[in-house]
């Protein structure tokens, strides 16, 4: 009996599946690390820009006494 087997690649390009999942792995890996770079990036303009509201808003003036506003923290 004898049996044939069929493949959708030619034989010459077909790659082993360790090395595309390796590809695979790698670029999940990158994207993943990319978009945890971009989110701090992020977390931190918006660190920075509050830190920078609140040091405005203390500015210890008469002003400051008659802001309607509520300040985001107790001071």
């Amino acid at each position: 009996m004898m049996t044939a087997v069929l493949s959708a690649t030619p034989a010459g390009h077909a790659q082993a599946p360790s090395k595309k999942l390796s590809q695979l792995a790698t670029r999940l890996m990158s994207a993943l690390a990319e978009s945890r770079a971009r989110s701090a990036t992020r977390e931190l303009r918006r660190h920075e820009a509050f830190m920078e509201d609140l040091s405005r808003r203390q500015d210890h003036s008469s002003l400051f006494l008659d802001q309607a506003e509520l300040l985001p923290v107790k001071i």
